[in-house]
């Protein structure tokens, strides 16, 4: 079975269909795309994360320590101090339920 050609806009259409969700109306704008699309990106690895620590501190001179690893109690507690003064209480685990 022989089928005419798509026309140019027919062929285009087409090919959005397969891209696009069904939920989106045919003819709609499509969605902006962006490369800090969660949907498209892998979670960071710890390796990662090291690395991207070791190289910020490098250049930029910004430490960056998760507070749960910092085993003398003063030093820790200095560094909540510090970083609650800059910036403010932080939300550990949502526990506070936004109160």
């Amino acid at each position: 079975m022989n089928l005419p050609p798509l026309s140019s806009s027919a062929h285009a259409r087409e090919r959005r269909t397969h891209q696009m969700p069904a939920a989106v109306l045919d003819g709609a704008p499509r969605p902006p795309r962006s490369c800090l699309d969660r949907g498209t990106r892998s979670s960071t690895t710890s390796p990662e994360m090291e690395a991207l620590r070791r190289r910020v501190w490098r250049e930029q001179g910004v430490a960056s320590l998760a507070i749960d690893d910092l085993t003398d109690p003063w030093l820790r507690q200095a560094i909540q101090n510090e970083a609650t003064r800059r910036w403010g209480p932080r939300n550990a685990g949502g526990r506070d339920h936004g109160r």
